[in-house]
């Protein structure tokens, strides 16, 4: 329908007949299009979340089609897996400085170390040819487990340790102190124990004995090494307190420090012995003190 006369300016209305012109079909296809668009619903609807879907959209996935949306997401995860270095099942968390312990021992049980101290397996190795001593195998996987050390590193580690034990010096001295450390418990034992005044007063005569034979203190400490500490010290106190001889007694004007009577030297004797810091100057071989002890000595008649 037209409006105007388009010759003559005039108004005038005419019909045209259907089909004649274009613009029937541009609408048919317009509203066709229209239909097609109102009547179909994305492959996304109803299956992807909002967010899920802003995410793909931020990254610029391809979202009309659900095969280029997979296969975006397969090349970012290809190039993910080649930035870790490794597949997720052989990526390991490093838990936070405040986690719980039970983090930590998964984390490196999941590197190889036992979830408990007995299943190192030491049966292959040898100390001096034979089976590792019960205590050190027992010593050294509680060591091992308290470190999360992976059962394949442990047997290194104890076979470096067995060698230095096994060398003469390490294995000599190692034994050594564990006997020196032995007779001097057993010592104490023997003479009261290790702070009382008998144990001093045994400790003083065993040096007063070693020192009436003549042997010195490094000489005392070659023996005690030979023959068992404790066997040594007894013979010297033995000496001490059974040797007699002749003694002359200087004076001084009044006897050895104040003292001139034998009982007056057995209640100063008495007193020293007593004195812990008195016995530990004198068997560090202090000159004033060995005078006094002997002088003591020499006016009660005990040796």
């Amino acid at each position: 329908m037209h409006y105007l006369n388009f010759h003559t300016g005039r108004p005038r209305f005419h019909f045209e007949e259907a089909g004649a012109g274009g613009g029937d079909a541009a609408a048919a296809a317009a509203a066709a299009a229209a239909a097609a668009a109102g009547g179909s619903k994305p492959w996304y609807d109803g299956k992807v979340d909002a967010e899920t879907l802003g995410f793909w959209q931020n990254k610029g996935y391809d979202v009309t089609d659900p095969a280029k949306t997979a296969a975006a997401l397969t090349t970012q995860y290809r190039n993910l897996e080649k930035h870790m270095g490794a597949p997720p099942d052989r990526i390991h968390r490093m838990p936070k400085a405040d986690a719980a312990p039970e983090e930590f021992a998964t984390f490196w049980q999941g590197l190889g170390a036992p979830k408990e101290a007995k299943d190192y397996d030491f049966s292959g190795i040898k100390l001096n040819g034979a089976d590792l001593p019960p205590a050190l195998a027992d010593a050294m996987r509680a060591g091992l487990a308290a470190a999360f050390v992976p059962k394949d590193k442990a047997s290194a580690i104890v076979t470096s340790v067995v060698k230095a034990m096994e060398s003469d010096t390490t294995s000599k001295t190692v034994i050594d102190t564990a006997k020196l450390a032995e007779e001097h418990n057993k010592l104490a034992l023997n003479w009261g124990g290790k702070d009382s005044a008998k144990y001093n007063f045994n400790l003083l005569q065993a040096n007063e004995g070693a020192r009436r034979a003549g042997i010195s203190q490094d000489a005392v400490k070659a023996m005690e090494q030979a023959a068992g500490y404790a066997n040594v010290m007894e013979h010297f106190r033995k000496i001490g307190a059974n040797t007699s001889e002749a003694t002359f007694v200087e004076r001084d004007g009044g006897g050895g420090n104040g003292v001139n009577t034998r009982e007056g030297a057995m209640s100063r004797k008495a007193e020293l012995m007593s004195d812990p810091a008195w016995a530990k100057r004198f068997t560090s071989g202090d000159a004033e003190a060995a005078r006094e002890y002997h002088r003591l000595n020499a006016m009660i008649g005990e040796f």
